[in-house]
């Protein structure tokens, strides 16, 4: 099925990364030189009219001073009501500032994932209102999704912080990938050996 609604990317950046040992969103790809934010935004942009990071409190201004040059993307800080309310918050922060975008695709990534390839990306765009899916796991963070500022704000105020139990709230399918390897989200340092 053709997608002819307009994209818009969301890059999940505001976790702790507490077992990582530093800010996942800022760490430098050898290879690259490219911190994992600017790698995933880089990812989203050719697809993507305009692209939005969620960003935690103690990350906002840094982010912000790295995109100001691009006025395609926007730092999006929690919102003060869900702080702490993990990537559910990050989503409903981004759909909030992105009210104009009522009628467009939400591409979610994490910065976590430095193996996607565009190839998963086209094919996630390909699938409206889909979540990645491969034979070890559900990638509910690697999502096509509608605007669903109204189920978020539901949730949230029901204290639920899953982002599974939004995807079924707004009847996301599966969308299978064979290849496991661009899934691989990075929580130790030592896992990138």
């Amino acid at each position: 099925m053709k997608n002819e609604k307009v994209n818009i990317g969301i890059v999940l950046a505001g976790g702790k990364s507490s077992r990582f040992g530093e800010p996942k969103a800022f760490f430098r790809d050898k290879a690259s030189g490219k911190t994992w934010v600017e790698l995933t935004v880089s990812k989203l942009t050719p697809f993507c009219e305009r692209v939005f990071i969620s960003a935690n409190q103690a990350n906002y201004g840094q982010l912000t001073k790295l995109f100001q040059a691009d006025s395609s993307i926007q730092v999006v800080p929690d919102n003060p009501a869900y702080v702490n309310h993990g990537p559910l918050g990050g989503i409903y922060a981004v759909m909030i500032a992105a009210k104009h975008y009522e009628q467009a695709n939400f591409l979610i990534l994490p910065t976590d994932m430095p193996y996607l390839t565009s190839r998963e990306i086209l094919q996630l765009l390909t699938h409206p209102n889909s979540f990645a899916k491969t034979n070890q796991a559900n990638h509910y963070l690697v999502a096509n999704i509608p605007y669903a500022l109204a189920p978020l704000t539901e949730l949230l105020k029901n204290d639920e912080h899953r982002v599974f139990t939004l995807l079924q709230k707004i009847d996301s399918c599966s969308l299978f990938f064979e290849n496991e390897q661009p899934f691989r989200n990075i929580n130790y340092q030592n896992e990138l050996n």
